[in-house]
C-alpha cells in the first residue's frame, strides 16, 4: 500500500445464494435460538456486485418508510431507519437518505433523487396492518431506468421460502438497529459467513490515534511481517528509519481498547512534486489490519481518517496508493491479495500499469556498444556546476512523463557531497540523460528512501530516477546503465537494483536484469 495492501476486506460470495447473518453466533446459546438478522433472498441481476464496486463519487439513494419508532414512546421523534443510513455511510461516502410516507408514497421529489442516483435502495416495513406496497416499487423501478435497485424488506418474520419477486431482495428481521446493520453488511458483502466460536464483531467506526514510535514500533513490525511476503521483510531499524520523517509523515493506529494492542496501522507521507514546492503528492504508503480483526471497520476507519488528514494539506494534487519517497512499496504488490472492490468503492483506480523492481548481477550484464551509432554518446559523474542544468532536465522530464517526487530526490543532492552519485549522459555536447546511483553506505538521502537494495545485501547498489530525453532513449539508455554499473562496481558492488521500471522493462530484461517485485500503479487526483 509502500503499498498499501491493507487487506481490509474479503472476497464476495456467490450473489445468487441465500447468505445470512445471525444474532451472536459466537454465543453457544445461539445454537438454540439462532435468530437470523438479515438474509439475501435473491440477486438475479448481480446488482449487489455492482454496489460493492461503486466509485467513491457514485451516489446511493436510500428510500425508507416513515414508521413508528420501536420504542413506541410518543415523545420519541427519531427515525428508526436513520441507523441504516449511518451503517451504509460507513461503507460508502455518498448516501442520500430520503424518507417517504405511506400516504404520499414516491412523490416527484423522490423521483428527482432517483434520477440522480447510481444505485437505489428501497426499503419496506411490512406488518399485518402495513402491507408491502408493490405500486411504490413499480414507480421506483420505472423511474430508475434500469439502474440497480435493491429492495430491503423489514419484517418480524423473514420469509425464506417465498419472498417477493423483485430482482434483488434483502430481508431484515424488523427494523431494529442490529437488523439494519446486518442488512447493510450483507449489501456490501461483509461478514456473510461468520464461524461459530470466532471473535466476530459487526463493522463499526473505530477511534484512530497517531502512532507513538517508542510504544508501537515493534508491534507495527509484527503486523508488517504478518501481511507481506518474504521478499519484503524489513529489519526494525530500517522500518523505523522509513517511518521517521518529521514534517513529512503521519502514521495512524487503531488499538484494542482493553489491551492496547495494535489492530491496524496506516502510514502516510507528503512529498514535493515540483521545484517551487507548491504542489504535493500525498501517499497512503501502506494500510494493514490484523488478520483476526478484519471485516470489522478497522481498515475503513484508518483509510477515512488518513485521507481526511491528507486532504487538509494545502497543495496536494494527487493521492497515491503506495509511496514515492520513501519508497516502501511502489503500489499494491501483485503477489499480495488485495480487496479490489473495497478500494474501488473509495475512489481508487486499480487498472493502472504494472511497475517493476529489477535486480542485475554484474556477471550477467549483457550490454554491447553500438558499433556505428549516429552520434557517439559520452557519460561521466555529475559535478556541482552541472546541477542547475540537471535540475532543468529532470523537471522537464518529470512534467512530460508525470514522474512524481523525482525532482525532490535530485534537489536533495544540491550543494552536497553526493552530487558525484549522479551519472550524466551527453550527445552532441548536450546533456540528454541523468540517473541517480546509491550504495547502502553512501550517506545520501537516496539510500534511506529506497530500502530494498540494502535489505537484499551489502553488495547491492541501486539506480533510480532515470531521466532520458525522449528522442535519445534508444541511443542512450544502454550506455547510461552501463556507466551506472561501472560506477557501482568501482565502489565494491556486485549487483544493482533498479526500481519503478514501467513500459521499458523489456529493455532492462534484455540487458540481464531479473524481476524482483511487481506492483500496480494506483493514483487518484484530488
Amino acid at each position: 500500500m509502500a503499498l498499501i495492501t491493507a487487506l481490509p476486506g474479503s472476497e464476495s460470495p456467490d450473489p445468487h445464494v441465500n447468505n445470512t447473518i445471525h444474532d451472536d453466533e459466537s454465543d453457544p446459546s445461539a445454537a438454540e435460538t439462532d435468530e437470523i438478522l438479515a438474509i439475501i433472498s435473491r440477486d438475479l441481476r448481480d446488482w449487489l456486485s455492482y454496489i460493492r464496486a461503486l466509485q467513491e463519487t457514485n451516489v446511493v439513494i436510500l428510500l425508507t418508510p416513515v414508521v413508528i419508532p420501536i420504542s413506541q414512546d410518543p415523545t420519541d421523534i427519531s427515525d428508526p431507519f436513520e441507523p441504516f443510513g449511518r451503517a451504509l455511510a460507513k461503507r460508502h461516502p455518498r448516501i442520500r437518505h430520503v424518507p417517504y410516507t405511506l400516504r404520499n408514497g414516491i412523490t416527484s421529489t423522490h423521483r428527482e433523487f432517483i434520477k440522480r442516483g447510481h444505485v437505489i435502495i428501497l426499503c419496506f416495513a411490512v406488518s399485518p396492518d402495513r402491507p408491502l406496497r408493490i405500486d411504490f416499487a413499480d414507480i421506483t423501478f420505472a423511474v430508475s431506468d434500469d439502474k440497480p435497485c435493491i429492495v430491503v424488506i423489514c419484517k418480524d418474520t423473514i420469509d425464506t421460502q417465498n419472498p417477493e419477486s423483485f430482482p434483488t431482495i434483502v430481508q431484515a428481521a424488523g427494523y431494529s438497529p442490529p437488523a439494519l446493520e446486518a442488512a447493510a453488511a450483507l449489501i456490501f458483502g461483509e461478514n456473510l459467513h461468520p464461524q461459530a466460536g470466532s471473535n466476530f464483531q459487526q463493522p463499526r467506526l473505530w477511534p484512530v490515534e497517531q502512532w507513538n514510535e517508542a510504544r508501537d514500533l515493534s508491534r507495527v513490525l509484527d503486523l508488517w511481517t504478518e501481511c507481506v511476503s518474504i521478499p519484503f521483510a524489513l529489519h526494525q531499524q530500517t522500518l523505523a528509519s522509513l517511518l521517521r520523517r518529521p514534517g513529512y509523515a503521519k502514521h495512524y493506529v487503531v488499538r484494542d481498547s482493553s489491551r492496547g494492542d495494535i489492530l491496524g496501522f496506516c502510514a502516510t507521507y507528503l512529498s514535493y512534486a515540483d521545484r517551487e514546492g507548491e504542489r504535493l503528492i500525498a501517499s497512503v504508503a501502506f494500510l494493514f489490519v490484523q488478520s483476526a480483526n478484519r471485516q470489522q471497520g478497522i481498515g475503513l476507519s484508518l483509510h477515512s481518517h488518513a485521507l481526511r488528514e491528507l486532504k487538509k494539506t494545502r497543495g496536494v494534487v494527487r493521492l497515491q496508493l503506495g509511496s514515492t519517497f520513501p519508497r516502501i512499496l511502489y503500489g499494491p504488490p501483485l503477489d499480495i491479495p488485495l480487496n479490489d472492490a473495497w478500494f474501488r468503492r473509495r475512489g481508487w483506480q486499480l487498472q493502472g500499469r504494472i511497475v517493476h523492481d529489477l535486480i542485475l548481477t554484474f556477471a550477467e550484464w549483457r550490454y554491447k556498444e553500438d558499433t556505428y551509432p549516429p552520434t557517439t554518446p559520452s557519460y561521466r559523474p555529475c559535478t556541482q556546476a552541472d546541477m542547475d542544468q540537471v535540475l532543468e532536465l529532470v523537471e522537464g522530464f518529470c512534467f512530460e512523463q508525470a514522474k512524481m517526487g523525482w525532482f525532490g530526490q535530485y534537489m536533495s543532492l544540491m550543494n552536497g557531497p553526493n552530487v558525484k552519485d549522479v551519472v550524466l549522459g551527453f550527445a552532441d555536447n548536450a546533456m540528454v540523460a541523468t540517473a541517480l546511483t546509491y550504495t547502502p553506505s553512501c550517506g545520501s538521502q537516496i539510500s534511506s528512501n529506497l530500502p530494498w537494495a540494502g535489505q537484499i545485501g551489502n553488495d547491492v547498489g541501486g539506480v533510480t530516477c532515470i531521466c532520458v530525453h525522449s528522442k535519445m532513449r534508444v541511443l542512450v539508455v544502454g550506455g547510461l546503465l552501463n556507466a551506472c554499473v561501472e560506477t557501482l562496481y568501482n565502489q565494491g558492488m556486485k549487483r544493482m537494483f533498479a526500481d519503478g521500471i514501467g513500459e521499458e522493462v523489456d529493455v532492462f530484461l534484455k540487458l540481464g536484469f531479473r524481476k524482483w517485485g511487481q506492483y500496480r500503479e494506483v493514483w487518484k487526483d484530488t
